[in-house]
């Protein structure tokens, strides 16, 4: 029964962004995994355009969740790896380098996100759930609201926003059982007993897995994704008798490590099959920069966790995930409910992958493949869709989705903004055009540079002089490295000219600015 009371002046679209954390393409029924329990996104995906090569700006957080918010890409919003907050003015005035001087109005400082443009486009914006703008670890001097140390310091729960252009916030922060926040707030309110138990630490597993791998004492009903739903339920039922759009964005910590689904989720996915790990057939046969991850002890190589590890983990991805299927529909349930599903652009994805035992590898790590930067990309888009066809298969950025939707919604794009609006190429009025990944990691060997086309994934290691070439056509798991071989020089070298011109229109280093000197 459909409850909405407002009557809207307008007609512009609501949009709904459901968003996970470090999610593979791979893992949803609709996108090749049998054995995932996916059906409310996998009919999301059947009722408006999958995108079967969504390709993340970079394969870590923060930069890649940037991209999204801003159109740009990393040498272009300035986050170019974890730990480096989004540009945002708020952040320097007040701050002990500034003396608490407010900064001087003309100097950039300030990268104008998706909530910016929807808030003074007149949308009602909010955030719920995990947003990864600032540095959860940063000091308290820095003053970010995401920041563990304040959250354990200060009463933060009565704080909610605004915040990097959205109205309204309610955080979740941090992965597992491991968490703060607003949710994790609520969790000591409403389920001390449950928070306690998580607390102590004694239900965790052991051995090498003791952190990352083990049934989670935080039952379905106080798991974080279900904490987001029902936030969001309640949102959706306010906007319902609003006469203004709305912009919700809904930030999932799951599927990331640590592995650790509710105990009754794990129990129930520990039976089922799971697609088999990629192998390379010399595994080793990577860039020089990438070899360390196979040392005995580097954090990725999965022969430190045992036999076992990467299968248990890949159904704990599924447990997980099954989790946020029943949060999505739970939520689209809710549109329907109250009138809102013909008047709302329901968008699907994630900010990067995890290799999941792939090449015998683990979580992931700042370089480019496929494993980490190609994610999912659902839309839905009720007015349109007799026009958009069921499924894109053209190389597509997370820095598109925002001018995409600005122009679905009839909202300015932002300045700066680098990626494209993908409505032309849906509709058969543009062609497809290659994207980019940039992966700066913590030294200048480790920096490595993406070129994406409709085919090949061509990187680039500028300090080692190294590259790789891989024909997704022939080779959907990477197998086997091109770049080598005479018969694909000719695409190595316009892949890589073409790489070197898209880095340079991008790079705009000035994002971040503090003073005027």
């Amino acid at each position: 029964m459909k409850e909405r009371t407002a009557v809207r002046p307008d007609k512009r679209p609501n949009v709904l962004i459901f968003h996970t954390d470090q999610q593979r393409y791979d893992s949803l029924g609709c996108t090749g995994n049998a054995y995932a329990e996916t059906p409310n996104i996998d009919r999301l995906a059947s009722e408006g355009t999958l995108f079967r090569r969504h390709v993340s700006a970079s394969p870590v957080c923060m930069p890649s969740r940037a991209s999204l918010f801003t159109g740009r890409y990393p040498n272009g919003h300035g986050v170019h790896t974890n730990g480096v907050a989004l540009p945002r003015r708020d952040h320097w005035t007040g701050h002990p380098m500034n003396d608490g001087q407010p900064l001087n109005a003309g100097v950039f400082s300030h990268v104008p996100t998706m909530a910016d443009a929807f808030s003074e486009a007149g949308y009602r914006t909010a955030s719920i759930g995990k947003l990864h703008l600032t540095c959860t670890n940063a000091p308290r001097s820095c003053r970010y609201e995401e920041s563990r140390v304040r959250w354990a310091e200060e009463a933060m729960e009565s704080w909610s926003g605004p915040y990097y252009g959205f109205d309204r916030v309610e955080l979740t922060i941090g992965h597992g059982e491991d968490y703060t926040g607003h949710y994790g707030r609520w969790l000591e309110r409403e389920y001390p007993e449950v928070a306690a138990r998580v607390k102590s630490g004694l239900y965790r597993g052991s051995g090498a897995s003791r952190h990352t791998l083990y049934p989670s004492v935080v039952p379905v009903e106080a798991h974080s994704s279900t904490w987001i739903a029902g936030r969001a339920v309640s949102y959706l039922r306010e906007a319902a008798n609003d006469t203004r759009p709305f912009l919700l964005f809904l930030g999932f910590p799951d599927p990331h490590f640590p592995f650790v689904p509710p105990a009754e989720l794990a129990e129930r996915f520990a039976s089922k099959d799971v697609p088999p790990a990629r192998e390379k057939a010399d595994p080793y046969g990577v860039p020089a920069a990438m070899r360390r991850l196979y040392r005995d002890d580097a954090l990725q190589n999965v022969r430190r966790f045992g036999d076992g590890f990467v299968r248990l983990a890949r159904q704990y991805t599924d447990a997980m995930l099954h989790l946020v299927d029943l949060s999505v529909g739970r939520v689209t349930g809710a549109l329907r409910e109250l009138g809102l599903e013909d008047d709302t652009i329901v968008l699907f994805t994630s900010d990067h992958g995890d290799y999941l035992g792939d090449y015998g590898l683990i979580f992931k790590s700042e370089f480019g493949c496929k494993a980490l930067n190609h994610v999912p990309l659902l839309v839905k888009v009720p007015m349109r869709r007799d026009d958009w066809p069921g499924e894109c298969r053209a190389a597509v950025s997370n820095a598109d989705v925002l001018p995409t939707l600005c122009e679905l919604a009839g909202v300015p794009a932002p300045d700066g903004v680098q990626g494209r609006s993908l409505v032309p190429l849906l509709e058969g009025r543009a062609p497809s055009s290659p994207v980019t990944v940039a992966c700066y990691g913590e030294a200048p060997e480790d920096r490595n540079f993406s070129l994406w086309n409709d085919r090949y994934r061509y990187t680039w290691y500028p300090a080692a002089g190294e590259c790789e070439l891989y024909d997704h056509e022939a080779d959907l798991g990477e197998t086997a490295d091109l770049a080598g071989t005479p018969e694909a020089a000719a695409v190595r070298q316009a892949m890589h000219a073409e790489l070197l011109e898209r880095h340079v229109r991008h790079d705009r280093p000035s994002a971040g600015k503090s003073s005027n000197w």
